[in-house]
């Protein structure tokens, strides 16, 4: 991996949460994961119990993550003539969710996001 000196004038970022990566530079790897479970009801009711749920009781959480295909030899060569990566200005809502903003380079990524949300609603309404 050809490594470059990433410069950056601005940067303004709000939020980076839940496993995730703000990364100026080049790295060899990346493992982010994030698993979220989220229970949301109408009313304020609270039965005491509510961290004792269990991601391994939803499939969601049990399944494999898919796999992408093994590289098939594709051979490339690159020279960087500048050996800079320049940035005048970056603006950034939010990074979340096993999710990656990056001025560089990165060889490998492996990033894996799974979100149950639950919704309690109150019963719906006879309309008769």
């Amino acid at each position: 991996m050809i490594l470059r000196t990433s410069k950056v004038k601005f940067l303004k970022v709000h939020s980076v949460g839940i496993s995730s990566t703000l990364q100026i530079g080049d790295t060899e790897e990346q493992f982010l994961k994030s698993k979220v479970l989220a229970v949301q009801r109408y009313l304020s009711l609270f039965y005491g119990n509510e961290g004792s749920f269990k991601q391994d009781d939803f499939q969601l959480f049990r399944q494999p993550i898919p796999q992408l295909l093994p590289e098939t030899g594709v051979c490339s060569a690159f020279f960087h003539e500048i050996p800079f990566i320049r940035v005048r200005a970056i603006k950034i809502n939010g990074v979340s969710s096993s999710s990656v903003a990056q001025v560089g380079s990165t060889r490998r990524i492996n990033a894996d996001s799974r979100v149950k949300h639950i919704r309690k609603l109150p019963p719906a309404r006879n309309s008769q």
